[in-house]
């Protein structure tokens, strides 16, 4: 009989049944290509691998990840057991079980003391596994990332680079509106330190029965076609912060069958619950348990306990004056010998388009083009320099495609320059070129570094994120785990920027544009940066709120000891907020200076044109 041949799955196992030897329903190439990518995931703990995952004669809800994972690793030696929702004798259980045994010639066997692998949806069984035992998950939702970023390629990016703040403010969200972190299956663990999992489709009281366990736990996932691993005596640490402790489901037992306490309960009607795995229910019921060792491994202490919880928004709110003493971490020490600016920019230029340096020639404002005659490459900027001191703000002023937000988005690493040097006195002591560091290194400048404002705040916020929780993003990717001082953190920050604390909890996106500004503000002062790239910001504000900001700005400026770049086209904004500036036009830089100079006595016939605008 052949796989080709078969119509469904009754007629599978009918046909597996009778055969002999066991039909096989994965090629020994399709097996050694899972073993592979088994063995990959063994050596990097929750990292997933992919696998070219094969169509699987089987009901969708078996999970055809777990199956393949399950042929490829089983042998004739050894004893199968499937699990499906806490049940073995179930038809989904019951029907995959022949199955495997049938095409592999290996035992089977409900008892999970005498299986070798155990292949299971939702649950980790009762009776404690030892190293003999391999728990093979059907996973129906493998990334972790999915519910906070939708991109493929971004969940890929930040799991390459540990980068989870989205995660965590997922958490704090939760903590949020509910007093208490609600997720249950799918729980976000770290693994070994590393990787972020999710342990779908385990509940929460299953969870730390991953952690330093004995046996191996593979988990495949047919439809992602990922595959990834916990090996033995490996760290599963539950995401939670440092002062939120992490609590598994609770239900009023004892279980009606077996009178159990300190196993997972399922609702049985009622008021009533029951054991949810029925193996241990039935063994239990039979006086054929080790209660004792199973009382040991359950997760009693992390039973829910409301004393231990911090306390519901509704119930306190977070005052400045505590904010401002819970939140003295996290802040940066600049103190020791160093060099003047915080920031300095070399010569920094970048080209759209063929010939570099080369197309330079013939562009710029004496020649009234930024396109190259040579090659029609875009020259945005060229042979941009200056620096910037602790307390002190330089504009970059210009009218749309003069250059100036080209060179900003070079110094934060949105684009790569064509030409220059950048460095930043907080990295290696200023002697490091920061455009020779690779894109993860640049973008982890952005959380400890700079600071960024931009124009249209939803670039810069997370719109259907709280207020405070916006701010969290930023701490926790900076590394802050402690649910009380990143509220008071961000209590302080949103006081500072005259956002009410009554609105600390509401989504950004229900805000008006002067107030999600400010809230960016405060976002971008969270980690103390050094320096401060503003990029338009009051563009788009009508007057009164533009006012505000500039004010809210021009006070923070002189309060913090922050090196400022402010792009703006316009001159008043320029002269509010900076001690010198330059002005760009086609790429270049035609004048600099003082800023209050320029203002009262600008040379150059474009930035009388500016001033003369500014004037109006």
């Amino acid at each position: 009989m052949t796989l080709a041949a078969t119509s469904g799955v009754d007629e599978l196992l009918a046909g597996i049944d009778a055969a002999t030897p066991p039909v096989g329903i994965l090629d020994e190439g399709a097996k050694r290509e899972i073993r592979r990518a088994v063995l990959t995931a063994v050596c990097v703990p929750g990292y997933q691998v992919p696998f070219g995952s094969r169509e699987m004669p089987v009901a969708r809800g078996w999970g055809s990840g777990g199956l393949q994972v399950t042929l490829a690793v089983i042998g004739t030696d050894d004893t199968v057991k499937v699990i499906d929702q806490g049940d073995d004798a179930g038809v989904n259980a019951t029907n995959l079980r022949r199955l495997i045994a049938g095409s592999t010639g290996c035992a089977e066997s409900a008892d999970s003391r005498e299986a070798t692998v155990i292949q299971t949806r939702h649950r980790v069984p009762e009776q404690p596994l030892s190293d003999r035992h391999v728990l093979v998950l059907q996973v129906p939702v493998p990334e972790p990332l999915r519910g906070v970023q939708r991109s493929v390629a971004e969940c890929a990016r930040m799991h390459a680079e540990a980068d989870y703040a989205a995660m965590w403010v997922s958490l704090y969200e939760d903590i949020v509106r509910n007093g208490v972190i609600t997720k249950s299956t799918g729980y976000p663990v770290l693994v070994d330190g590393r990787y972020v999992m999710a342990t779908t489709p385990i509940p929460r009281w299953d969870v730390p029965r991953l952690h330093q366990a004995e046996h191996l736990s593979l988990f495949g996932a047919g439809r992602e076609k990922r595959i990834y691993a916990v090996p033995p005596h490996t760290d599963v640490r539950p995401l939670t912060f440092d002062d939120v402790p992490f609590e598994v489901e609770g239900a009023d037992g004892p279980c009606v069958r077996c009178g159990s306490t300190d196993a997972f309960l399922v609702e049985a009607g009622p008021g009533r619950f029951a054991c949810s795995d029925t193996e241990w229910c039935a063994r239990v019921q039979e006086g054929d348990a080790d209660l004792e060792a199973h009382h040991a491994a359950a997760p009693l202490a992390l039973l829910p306990d409301p004393a231990r919880r911090p306390a519901r928004t509704s119930e306190r709110a977070v005052e400045p004056r505590e904010a401002s003493q819970r939140a003295g971490r996290g802040g940066i020490d600049r103190a020791g010998a160093g060099p003047e600016w915080a920031l300095l920019v070399e010569g920094i230029g970048k080209v759209h388009g063929p010939g570099g340096a080369a197309a330079v020639a013939g562009t710029g404002p004496e020649h009234g083009t930024a396109v190259s005659p040579a090659t029609g490459a875009i020259v945005a900027a060229w042979d941009v320099g200056f620096d910037v001191a602790p307390g002190e703000a330089v504009g970059l002023i210009g009218e749309s495609g003069s250059g100036k937000s080209t060179v900003l988005r070079c110094i934060v690493g949105d684009e790569a320059a064509t030409a220059g040097r950048l460095f930043l006195a907080d990295v290696d002591g200023g002697t490091t070129d920061v455009l020779t560091l690779d894109g993860p290194a640049r973008r982890r400048l952005r959380i400890s570094t700079l600071g960024i404002v931009h124009q249209d705040p939803s670039a810069g916020l997370a719109m259907n994120v709280t207020a405070g929780g916006n701010i969290a993003e930023r701490l926790t990717a900076a590394g802050w785990r402690d649910y009380g001082a990143i509220r008071a953190r961000a209590a302080q920050l949103l006081d500072r920027v005259e956002v009410p604390l009554s609105r600390m909890d509401d989504p950004v996106r229900t805000f008006s544009g002067g107030m999600r500004q400010r809230v960016q503000i405060a976002k971008a002062l969270a980690t103390d940066p050094s320096v401060l790239l503003l990029d338009e910001p009051t563009t788009g504000l009508d007057a009164s709120v533009a006012a505000g900001v500039l004010d809210l700005l021009r006070g923070l400026l002189a309060e913090r000891d922050v090196a400022a770049v402010v792009v703006s086209h316009d001159f008043a904004v320029i002269e509010a907020l900076t001690d010198r500036s330059l002005v760009m036009q086609l790429g270049r830089v035609v004048e600099h200076g003082l800023t209050d100079q320029l203002f009262r006595d600008p040379h150059h016939p474009y930035t009388q044109r500016l001033v003369a605008a500014a004037r109006r």
